[in-house]
């Protein structure tokens, strides 16, 4: 095989120290990153042939960003992903759909080498797909992030999963209305139909945070996971809009949960 430019990730010192030199020594360059800052600004302004990229660097599922970042200003690079975790199925489903291939730590470099040599024979250069809002990745998430928050809630309160998901569906349409004023007034009365639903059920303040919360974390936790279809020159801002319109929904849901019933 010809000599490869290679950009190796990872933030373990141990491993940028010895997998890196093997792979010099069968001929080919490497540059190493330990960060996701390093590893952007190398992208842009060098050439390469070769991904190799951790998947949590620093952060769980940071390898996405690098990969993404590469997809879209250098499609025709092989891009491989190397995890610890081979069991996150939702990780390995991900990995499997936006990257060439993935490897499970620790590495054989017999196997990494045979992996590049035979993908680089089998692939066609990438085509980026169309990259997606923050508003899109979560409305096509839904029912995903209504089924992870239920399932978290129900386990920490003890609590039956069909009365937990009683409202949250709506709810979590109401927090992904951000950035439509039609949607966003449309989703402030939701809310508060849903603090009187609470209300209704008995449902302390605390208990309304906490749903609050959970859905939150679980959103963010979806976008990470499909970072790679995500539009990340918009990523900050979008995420920015749906955390302020979070805050302006719970306002109303609280409102409407403290307030007294008019009696008949």
């Amino acid at each position: 095989m010809s000599p490869l430019r290679m950009l190796f990730v990872d933030d373990e010192p141990s491993i940028r120290l010895t997998l890196p030199e093997i792979l010099r020594l069968h001929g080919h360059h490497v540059e190493v990153a330990s960060t996701v800052a390093e590893a952007l600004a190398a992208i842009p302004v060098r050439k390469f042939d070769v991904l190799i990229s951790d998947l949590n660097i620093g952060n769980p599922g940071d390898g996405f960003t690098v990969v993404s970042a590469m997809r879209r200003t250098q499609p025709q690079c092989l891009t491989l992903i190397l995890t610890g975790y081979p069991g996150f199925e939702t990780a390995l489903q991900a990995i499997r759909s936006q990257v060439d291939d993935y490897l499970v730590k620790p590495t054989q470099i017999e196997l990494l080498v045979d992996t590049i040599e035979r993908k680089l024979k089998e692939r066609t250069p990438h085509k980026p797909a169309p990259v997606k809002r923050v508003r899109e990745v979560l409305k096509e998430w839904q029912q995903t992030v209504v089924d992870r928050a239920v399932s978290s809630l129900s386990a920490r309160k003890q609590i039956p999963p069909s009365k937990i998901r009683e409202g949250l569906p709506e709810l979590f349409c109401a927090l992904i209305a951000f950035g439509s004023p039609t949607a966003e007034r449309k989703s402030f009365d939701e809310a508060a139909a849903h603090g009187a639903l609470r209300r209704e059920q008995c449902c302390s303040i605390d208990d309304l945070f906490d749903e609050f919360r959970t859905l939150e974390r679980v959103a963010y936790e979806v976008v990470q996971e499909n970072l790679l279809a995500a539009d990340v020159s918009n990523l900050v801002p979008d995420l920015r809009a749906f955390n302020d319109h979070v805050q302006n929904v719970l306002n109303y849901a609280i409102r409407a949960l403290l307030e007294r019933p008019i009696a008949a």
